[in-house]
């Protein structure tokens, strides 16, 4: 096969160690593999890339094996060329299995161009991503305290939340806080207690608030508040980070706001997966694959089979859904009109996936030609099929239906 690097590296990193093997091409096409094992310390790695500069290499392909790598990427990233294998395509021959095997047979692979390049952005979108992940795991944390103080009043008999829209207002906060302080709550108690649309409803409550909060689940939801408020605090920290953070990319965020369904914190989220540069994805089509919003292609015997989308980044996905869902609630939005088409024929799960993936294709050319969205022209298609079916429904009615020529 033809060689692509002639001198290049591949590392095999683990949690102690990394081990790096050189191939480095002769004259006559054969190759020769220096291997040397370093350690994963700060020194360790100094000494790795040293001894792959000594050896006038400036290719690594390196593998992505759980959070180990990151220290590697981050201290060649400013000597080398470096490609992110993922593990799943550079496996080699079962037996025999030793991390000096491993690294060779990375470096045999890249040598000849057979490693595939994993999407790695910028280090200050790196160091987005890593803000706006930490504050999606958050909101899971506090929706899950939210979700247990429901169970404890659920189970104490006490329907709030069947009066209450959101329990965890600033109605339904005060509430909670007399249940807990063993505050009798009489009509007049709940006059002061509850404000807004709410207070229409206080006979309902009454009759909702009619059970008992044990000392157990007093306690218990005691502590849960406390876990709500200090993660609603740490969460608004962080918020303030990203927005400190993504002050260059405002006019980007922008642009995706004008997408249906999209406001500033889902943007935010979407330039943190795939960056501002789109020069990274071969195509609009390349994106969505690589977010796990295409259908796979599988074909045997000459049929095409049903399969399920592909899994890419979950980030990136749960994000679009959300978008997604907002979106088809417009009406007359050709998103609206898209979706309903195909829940028609196929489902609302195929129908929100396939509305994430052309939300995404809008986003790989605002951010590209930095224009803001634009409502596609609607077109008054009717496939043959569908015609059929309105003449059908025609006839059956008693009409006589004739094609005139175009």
């Amino acid at each position: 096969m033809k060689v692509v690097h002639p001198i290049c590296a591949g590392i095999d990193i683990h949690k102690k160690s990394f081990t790096v093997a050189i191939a480095t091409t002769k004259k006559d096409g054969t190759y020769s593999t220096k291997v040397k094992t370093f350690s994963t310390m700060q020194k360790g790695i100094t000494q790795g890339r040293l001894w792959i500069i000594e050896n006038k290499c400036y290719t690594v392909a390196l593998e992505s094996t759980g959070k180990y790598w990151i220290p590697v990427y981050d201290r060649f990233e400013d000597f080398f060329d470096l490609t992110l294998a993922n593990p799943r395509f550079t496996k080699t021959f079962p037996g025999n299995k030793t991390d000096r095997r491993d690294a060779k047979w990375l470096s045999e692979l890249h040598r000849i161009g057979l490693v595939a390049k994993s999407f790695i952005p910028p280090r200050d979108i790196r160091e987005l991503r890593e803000l706006t992940r930490y504050r999606f795991k958050l909101i899971k944390m506090r929706s899950s305290e939210k979700n247990r103080a429901h169970n404890s009043l659920i189970i104490s008999n006490i329907m709030l939340s069947s009066v209450a829209t959101d329990i965890f207002g600033k109605s339904g906060m005060n509430i909670i806080e007399a249940l807990i302080a063993g505050t009798e709550l009489d009509e007049q108690a709940l006059s002061t207690l509850v404000c807004g649309k709410l207070r229409s409803k206080i006979p309902d409550l009454l009759e909702a608030l009619d059970g008992t909060l044990s000392q157990l689940h007093k306690d218990k939801i005691r502590i849960i508040l406390d876990n709500f408020i200090s993660l609603s605090e740490k969460i608004a920290k962080l918020e303030l980070l990203i927005l400190e953070k993504v002050k260059p990319h405002q006019q980007i965020i922008d642009l995706l706001c004008s997408i249906p369904g999209i406001k500033s914190t889902a943007a935010i989220g979407i330039i943190a997966e795939i960056g501002v540069d789109m020069s990274a994805f071969y195509s609009d089509k390349h994106l969505c694959s690589w977010a796990g919003v295409s259908p796979q292609n599988y074909q045997s015997a000459g049929k095409r089979k049903n399969v399920p989308a592909k899994s890419g980044n979950g980030y990136l996905t749960s994000m679009l859904v959300q978008c997604a869902n907002a979106a088809v609630k417009e009406a007359n939005s050709w998103l609206t009109n898209r979706f309903e088409s195909i829940q028609a024929r196929r489902g609302r799960r195929k129908a929100i996936i396939a509305t994430c993936r052309s939300m995404l294709t809008a986003i790989y050319h605002i951010i590209s030609t930095k224009e803001p969205y634009r409502e596609p022209q609607k077109t008054s298609y009717i496939s043959a099929s569908k015609e059929k079916k309105l003449i059908a429904q025609l006839q059956s009615l008693g009409y006589k239906v004739e094609k005139l020529a175009s």
